[in-house]
């Protein structure tokens, strides 16, 4: 249910593992059996994964010309990280062969200059500023049924049009097992940590309305509000437009829009590759991620 916070950073995770050498005579490592040059050492990181990390490593200097990355930016980044991650965190840096925080902050920038020229190249409507600021606007509290398949969500929305009891339906058929026990409980919505289709039904519902089935990455939901309340001292539509902007700017991001955005500002900072095994890394498109 809970989308990604920022855009994939498995594939920044080169940057951190190819230097650029200066001398390359120069031994970076000494040993009575012989020393290990620069030269030796680019070549062998070269071969292991030059392309995708000399690639890295040109969208993020031409990105870095083009967008700031504040750290007050990447320090939020970071804290969502921990915050989604808990007691697991260091387990999340392992997986991604870092040691430390200050690595994956080198990784959050990266990944933030990906999503701010992705988001240059997205177009925002005044209708969907309305419904992000009906989102801003109030808690929502609600439950689901997640299913597989649309044919499984009709049947389920049939018992309920019958009367049937949604907890009950929910321990039954519902494949979300963090929430079937409970009934389908979702307790108070964050829409900023669930997936698009799900937040954009769930706040157009009444109290104890029920969604017809809504399609996500995850499947069908069907979704009862059971409780909204409004929130206090909420800014004008006017005074919210900026935000309200870039959060539908952000929700509508995917790994195509990035792509497309990063491969724009390559052309135009007219790249030259001067190492002739790598001269041809700008021909494939290096995978982005996606923002869910």
């Amino acid at each position: 249910m809970k989308k990604k916070y920022l855009l994939s950073l498995t594939l920044a995770c080169g940057l951190l593992t190819l230097t650029a050498c200066g001398n390359g005579d120069k031994a970076v490592v000494e040993t009575d059996a012989g020393n290990i040059t620069q030269d030796e050492f680019y070549q062998a990181m070269k071969e292991r994964s030059g392309e995708a990390t000399l690639k890295e490593l040109v969208y993020k200097k031409v990105l870095s010309d083009k967008y700031k990355v504040t750290d007050k930016e990447v320090n939020k980044a970071l804290k969502e990280y921990k915050d989604a991650y808990g007691d697991n965190f260091q387990s999340f840096l392992a997986q991604l062969g870092l040691s430390n925080e200050d690595q994956l902050k080198d990784l959050l920038e990266y990944s933030l200059l990906q999503e701010k020229a992705g988001k240059a190249k997205v177009k925002v409507t005044d209708e969907e500023l309305k419904e992000q600021y009906n989102i801003e606007s109030k808690t929502v509290t609600a439950r689901h049924i997640l299913v597989a398949d649309e044919e499984k969500a009709k049947e389920v929305k049939a018992k309920l049009d019958k009367g049937e009891d949604f907890a009950k339906l929910a321990k039954e058929y519902s494949t979300d097992t963090a929430t079937a026990e409970k009934g389908g409980d979702l307790g108070d919505l964050n829409p900023d940590q669930l997936v698009r289709p799900f937040v954009l039904a769930a706040y157009k519902l009444k109290v104890n309305e029920i969604s017809n089935p809504v399609q996500s990455d995850y499947g069908f939901h069907i979704i009862q509000v059971t409780k909204i309340t409004d929130k206090k001292d909420v800014k004008s539509f006017d005074d919210m437009k900026p935000e309200l902007k870039d959060k539908v700017k952000k929700a509508k991001l995917d790994s195509t829009i990035v792509q497309k955005a990063v491969d724009e500002a390559v052309k135009k900072a007219d790249v030259k590759i001067k190492d002739k095994d790598l001269k041809d890394i700008l021909n494939t498109p290096v995978e982005t991620g996606s923002a869910k």
